[in-house]
């Protein structure tokens, strides 16, 4: 089941897709961040795939701001804050929901999602309980004012199991190797699972140069495992 639900959020109305369980809840709760495509056939069947694993999933629209405007331009006005004002609202608006467990709660993301879902869970570090980034690029520069993705890491606190593809070059393999030393270096929990084959969008079905079925399917075992262990079990 899916429907969208809306919030507002410094006066513009953000809208959320939302992939629902079958079953009554509460139910514990994904915040999946999309890719630069935006809400496209990818996010939102994502999202439901999330739903019916029993996890209630809500993809909040970033670009509300630019309503109309093509994902490829507005992607082009992103700022970090705007995206944390838009994570806060969103669990915000979960929480008021009787089939929400907002103490059961994961963000997830791919692409310019993978980052930010490093960033909601560094800026709201109590919220949840594991992030799951796919190939997180542009974690080393900053979107407008404050410290980039990764100069955030220090305000982790919860699991992070990252999905990256060798063959990617935004983020480098190198680039991971730099994520998995600061992790490391600051006790933060993390697994990184590292794909030959496979570069950016490997899981991106509306991708078809890029997507890799074997690959795509392996990192959904995966994370419906991580999701179950840590949130159903």
């Amino acid at each position: 089941m899916s429907r969208w639900d809306s919030v507002n959020v410094d006066g513009s109305e953000m809208p959320i897709y939302v992939g629902e369980p079958d079953s009554d809840g509460p139910h514990p709760v994904i915040v999946l961040t999309f890719h630069r495509g935006g809400m496209d056939s990818f996010t939102t069947e994502s999202a439901d795939r999330l739903g019916k694993a029993g996890f209630l999933t809500f993809a909040p629209d970033f670009y509300h701001r630019k309503k109309g405007m093509n994902p490829t331009e507005a992607v082009t006005f992103r700022l970090d804050n705007d995206v944390i004002d838009d994570i806060t609202a969103t669990v915000n608006h979960i929480a008021t929901l009787d089939n929400a467990d907002p103490d059961r709660m994961a963000i997830m993301g791919h692409c310019m999602g993978g980052r930010t879902a490093y960033l909601g869970a560094a800026a709201l570090p109590t919220t949840f309980k594991l992030c799951i980034p796919f190939y997180s690029g542009g974690a080393f520069s900053p979107w407008g004012e404050g410290p980039s993705v990764y100069d955030r890491f220090d305000q982790l606190q919860c699991v992070v199991y990252g999905f990256y593809g060798n063959d990617d070059k935004n983020p480098s393999p190198a680039d991971v190797d730099r994520f998995d030393a600061r992790l490391t270096e600051l006790d933060v929990e993390h697994t990184f699972y590292r794909y030959d084959g496979a570069g950016h969008a490997f899981q991106n079905t509306v991708n078809p140069d890029n997507f890799r079925a074997e690959q795509a399917e392996d990192a959904w075992v995966k994370v419906i495992g991580h999701l179950s262990d840590h949130l159903l079990n």
